[in-house]
């Protein structure tokens, strides 16, 4: 009697004492997480980079570097509970003149502006057809967005009208007496007179050349000085 008592009690105990693991068990989340989900949840809620996670126990301690700072999370390893997270530096952003470089590398071409702002540079990248305006984390340099406008084609340079040529004034050129000469014994045939006369008008003057023919009788031939046109012809008997 009393041994079968005395079981009863002990199985009462184990079963108490197998309560009591189980709730432990489920207090704690279940099997402890691994570093490299604990590594992964952090990325997922808070991204950058970790640079060192340290098991401690029942807790993992993380270093966690972003683009606004250095961070320490403190995490636990059964359920993976983020217990703290503490920022404990801040990080320096690559320098203007490298991230030229950067850009200039990955498009041909310096950028035409670049800002920093809370990290993060912004560029200005102009190309012949196109704008793109991009943004690069300034503590990686990895870029993080880029938008790309197409540009307007260049109208063609307007054609200038070429005035038309104007003709060159032209000159007058008073005839010669012996050109003057030669056109008179053309319209009357004869000898001439040695004395060939000018006189001088609005419109260019004129020759008098005389021509004596071979009847005894004399001409007066009036010749426009410019056009050498034959203006009048006298006779004198």
């Amino acid at each position: 009697m009393d041994n079968r008592k005395w079981l009863w009690l002990a199985a009462i105990g184990a079963a108490a004492m197998i309560v009591v693991v189980v709730s432990v068990m489920a207090l704690r989340g279940g099997e402890a997480m691994a570093a490299d989900d604990v590594e992964q949840k952090l990325l997922n809620m808070y991204g950058g980079e970790v640079q060192e996670i340290v098991q401690d126990g029942d807790l993992y301690r993380v270093t966690l570097e972003r683009i606004d700072g250095i961070f320490e999370a403190v995490v636990d390893s059964d359920g993976g509970a983020i217990i703290s997270m503490e920022k404990t530096g801040s990080v320096d952003p690559i320098p203007e003149a490298d991230m030229k470089v950067k850009i200039a590398e990955q498009y041909g071409t310096e950028p035409s502006a670049i800002a920093l702002k809370d990290n993060i540079y912004s560029a200005t990248v102009e190309e012949e057809t196109r704008t793109t305006e991009a943004e690069y984390d300034a503590v990686t340099g990895e870029q993080i967005k880029e938008s790309v406008t197409e540009k307007e084609p260049a109208a063609p340079p307007a054609k200038e009208e070429t005035p038309p040529a104007q003709e060159a004034p032209k000159t007058s050129v008073r005839l010669t007496p012996s050109e003057a000469a030669s056109i008179a014994l053309k319209e009357v045939a004869g000898e001439l007179d040695d004395d060939i006369d000018f006189e001088e008008t609005q419109d260019g003057g004129y020759y008098i050349v005389q021509v004596e023919t071979a009847d005894d009788r004399e001409a007066d031939i009036q010749i426009h000085a410019i056009t050498g046109k034959i203006l009048t012809v006298s006779w004198d008997d």
